[in-house]
């Protein structure tokens, strides 16, 4: 429960920055380059943040697809009913966040006034991040994440799914 409440904290405290953001945080005591086989956690996908009560099977399927994909096209194998070399779980976050700011226009002509204005905009910003732990000890071994601005309509969303899993692809070392 602890691992999910900080990789929760950590996904969508990413999500406070501007713009694209990549991360990978690997521990120093693994080389998951050098593991093979994987299974998946139990649930494979974890929603969190405004997707967290949604429970979209949809989204969960398509978040799973994207990290077997991650998975298969960097040289990892699903380890089936045998020992894997590690456990691996896709966080697929959302939040709202709200940008503030402050105009102020100096009017030239015959008024010769300033006009001042605040706007508020309200968007959402989102991430998937892809974490690998440790069977025996379940200490996160790896984790690769990608957040940016999702726009509001569906297909780019779902764009912006793929778009986070291609990123994080090439964030994972290639299985050697």
């Amino acid at each position: 429960m602890r691992l999910l409440l900080f990789c929760s904290v950590l996904l969508l405290s990413s999500c406070a920055t501007k713009s694209l953001t990549e991360l990978v945080q690997a521990h120093p005591d693994y080389d998951v380059s050098q593991l093979k086989t994987f299974i998946w956690a139990d649930p494979p996908v974890m929603l969190v943040g405004l997707l967290g009560d949604s429970g979209s099977s949809s989204l969960t399927q398509r978040a799973q697809a994207v990290g077997q994909a991650i998975l298969t096209n960097r040289g990892y194998i699903d380890a089936g009913p045998h020992k894997p070399d590690m456990i691996v779980s896709v966080m697929v976050g959302a939040i709202t966040q709200t940008a503030v700011s402050s105009h102020t226009v100096d009017r030239q002509g015959w008024s010769n006034r300033q006009v001042r204005w605040t706007q508020e905009n309200e968007f959402l910003r989102g991430g998937v991040a892809v974490i690998l732990t440790d069977p025996d000890t379940g200490k996160i071994m790896w984790q690769g994440s990608a957040i940016d601005r999702l726009k509001n309509d569906r297909k780019s969303a779902g764009q912006k799914i793929d778009t986070f899993g291609l990123l994080v692809e090439q964030l994972l070392p290639v299985s050697q």
